[in-house]
């Protein structure tokens, strides 16, 4: 009997892939569909049994978890790539002075490393959080919880979930069927996340490709033209990557909304629910190959970044800092002594290296009543974006010694995580080539 059903499935698989296995609407669903197929291929007496101990309710649940599996694993190993892009990239780039914004004004001198190595880490969050959903649900076995209530067909649900490839069962029956759509929120959630993290990254491109900021320089195989205006060159890509991460949101709104007003069991709502996932896990896909070849192909305008971060007075707070240490002044103060040499060099017209100590004293009469004993090639050299740089001090800053040690520190994680992955990958593969042998053995049995 197992033999003249599997028969039968196999050749549901081979029309299914010629794209000849017509659904008949008064069969209601896929899954009465491959039913009746295999009852009229065998006959009722066999193919009847297909459906012991087991409803719709616990096998839309598992095939949505066998799909997602192997699609969380695909995303999972496209997000390792370009988070490892990104630190090669920023181990490059561990002197390229970059001006960091907030409120989109000049706050601070940065590196690029240390930008590139911020996404990296978010990046490496959202393989975390990723990596944690598909751990806590999509890799148990729901087979065999039935409607709800479980069945009186003596089953053996681990050993299910050993041939399926899932490391345990997901155990109370009432469980299994009430949190449908709970797997798909938390998978939702992650994924959209790490999309925010990707379209914020975009959004940095974006604005540097702009010809005020001109920071960076988008390949052309990733930009569009326009229709109208010959000299544009527009970030398209980068913008449908925003797109997307919106559209995410707006999924996972939706799978939330579906569970919330629902009681215990299981409701027709959450049909609503895979078409949500199913786009945004199609979309991650989608997003991280493309996102993979915008980073490959960016070029940054490295003079530009500087020259923009020496004419701003970006370094004013490391300034501040100095005075406040060499003359033994509380922080406040020596940030209004600051604060009015600033003023007064932007209404002389005066760039930060133009400043000299005669500039600090005279801000330091107007706010102190006297002068300050400080050396001028010290206010230079902290002035100096480069310089200001390699003067911090403190964990996690952009001097780049720090920064190398936590690229060195992520590649290490990094690493563990593609280690982990790939042993994933192997043992689903190898449970899926078990399952096949055995499966082609009860076929071939004579």
């Amino acid at each position: 009997e197992a033999k003249k059903i599997l028969q039968a499935l196999e050749e549901v698989k081979k029309l299914y892939r010629k794209g000849r296995f017509i659904l008949k609407p008064e069969l209601e669903d896929v899954h009465l569909n491959i039913e009746q197929f295999i009852i009229d291929k065998v006959g009722v007496e066999v193919g009847g049994k297909i459906h012991t101990g087991r409803s719709r309710n616990d096998q839309i649940i598992l095939d949505l978890r066998l799909y997602l599996r192997k699609r969380v694993n695909n995303i999972l190993s496209l997000l390792l790539k370009f988070i490892k892009i990104l630190l090669d990239k920023a181990e490059k780039n561990l002197k390229t002075v970059l001006p960091a914004y907030t409120h989109l004004q000049h706050a601070q001198p940065t590196t690029l490393a240390h930008w590139l190595h911020a996404y990296a880490e978010m990046l490496l969050r959202d393989y975390g959080r990723i990596r944690e959903a598909y751990m806590r649900l999509l890799n148990l076995n729901p087979l065999g919880a039935c409607a709800i209530a479980g069945t009186s067909w003596p089953i053996d649900r681990l050993k299910t979930a050993n041939l399926l490839g899932f490391k345990d069962v997901q155990e109370n029956s009432f469980d299994v069927v009430s949190s449908r759509g709970e797997d798909a929120a938390e998978l939702l959630f992650s994924l959209t996340l790490m999309l925010i993290h990707l379209s914020r990254f975009s959004s940095d491109i974006i604005l540097w490709s702009t010809y005020e900021f001109r920071f960076a320089e988008i390949n052309d195989s990733y930009a569009m033209v326009s229709s109208v205006m010959p000299q544009k060159k527009n970030p398209d890509v980068a913008e449908l990557i925003r797109g997307k991460a919106a559209s995410a949101l707006s999924q996972l709104t939706c799978v939330l909304e579906l569970l919330r007003g629902l009681p215990s069991g299981y409701f027709k709502d959450l049909q609503e629910s895979k078409i949500s996932t199913l786009k945004v896990v199609e979309d991650s896909l989608k997003v991280l190959r493309v996102i993979t070849g915008l980073i490959l192909t960016l070029k940054f305008d490295k003079n530009r970044m500087l020259k923009l971060t020496q004419e701003n007075f970006s370094t004013a707070v490391d300034l501040a800092d100095m005075v406040a240490k060499k003359a033994g002044l509380p922080f406040r103060l020596a940030y209004r002594v600051v604060g009015t040499l600033v003023k007064n060099s932007l209404n002389e017209g005066k760039k930060p290296q133009d400043i000299t100590l005669e500039d600090l004293n005279k801000a330091s009469m107007k706010v102190l009543g006297r002068k300050l004993n400080l050396n001028e090639k010290e206010i230079k050299r902290v002035l100096n974006p480069l310089e200001s740089i390699k003067l911090k001090a403190s964990l996690g800053s952009p001097n780049p010694r720090e920064v190398l040690r936590m690229i060195k520190k992520s590649r290490i994680k990094l690493k563990m995580e593609e280690k982990s992955l790939k042993k994933e990958v192997k043992r689903l593969k190898m449970a899926e080539e078990k399952l096949q042998k055995l499966v082609s053995k009860v076929i071939m049995d004579k």
